[in-house]
């Protein structure tokens, strides 16, 4: 190699150094801004989501305070704004992430109550929604016996009003369940009668628990049939002795799984 070879040689990987050297500068800066982006996406994401979730408590209590009030007309319009958050991709989540869903639940009674729509479908989705924030609220309750006997309160709510609603989707579980051979806790007569069955027993699980509340129970189970029109179903409930024979945890067994593939329905919507 010559002198000259050697010098120019030299300037030649310098001057190759150097293009690598801002290329990977470059690179490096693009990296950069890709995760600036991704990191500001993801701030923009979880302030929509924080701010979504805070719509949806201010509506819950909203409606919660306007029912009381008796106010059916603005409750109405409220129930729909709640209903509209729901209703689009993503809505399923915020169910799931809601934290009072003893609260929620009492919404979709609310929803199927004071029903503005009509829609059979649209009462089974209230329906289905409401039973999934109740169980699950049930099961994670953290206040013993009284929180789980102010539970069934709502649960017997929901019941009232949104129990033929339910039967389609129970009906459908409970065919899943015959053929997958694994124990949920149905019984034979669950699978030979179908939905009604099922609905039954849980219903006389949480008039059971209601009861719970000893003399304060039996008040409130009154006032809750007279504002939902649930003394027939009360009635019928509480005259079907047969029910005893099936046990207890398993008529719970079969609410939690019930709850649990509606969930797994609404981690999807």
């Amino acid at each position: 190699m010559g002198l000259f070879d050697f010098i120019f040689g030299n300037k030649k990987k310098e001057e190759q150094q150097r293009l690598e050297r801002e290329r990977q500068a470059e690179l490096q800066r693009r990296e950069n801004e890709r995760i600036a982006r991704e990191r500001e996406a993801r701030l923009a994401e979880n302030n929509r989501k924080y701010n979504t979730l805070s719509s949806v408590d201010a509506l819950v209590n909203e409606c919660l305070e306007l029912e009381l009030k008796g106010d059916i007309d603005e409750l109405q319009n409220s129930l729909y704004r709640l209903y509209t958050l729901f209703n689009k991709p993503g809505g399923g989540q915020l169910i799931i992430n809601y934290q009072r869903k003893d609260n929620l639940a009492l919404c979709f009674a609310f929803m199927l109550q004071y029903d503005w729509i009509h829609d059979p479908d649209i009462r089974e989705v209230w329906a289905e929604d409401g039973f999934y924030c109740i169980i699950d609220h049930i099961k994670n309750q953290p206040n013993g016996m009284n929180g789980q006997a102010e539970a069934m309160i709502i649960l017997f709510i929901l019941l009232c009003v949104g129990r033929n609603s339910l039967k389609p989707k129970f009906q459908d579980i409970i065919n899943k369940a015959k053929s997958d051979f694994v124990d949920r806790g149905f019984h034979e007569d669950d699978f030979a009668i179908g939905a009604d069955n099922v609905i039954d027993q849980i219903s006389l699980l949480a008039v059971s628990g209601v009861r719970e509340m000893g003399p304060q129970g039996a008040s409130v189970m009154s006032q809750i049939c007279q504002r939902f029109n649930g003394f027939t179903f009360f009635e019928e409930t509480i005259k079907r002795t047969d029910l005893m024979k099936y046990d207890v945890m398993d008529v719970w067994r079969k609410t939690e799984f019930i709850s649990q593939i509606i969930g797994s329905i609404l981690a999807d919507v």
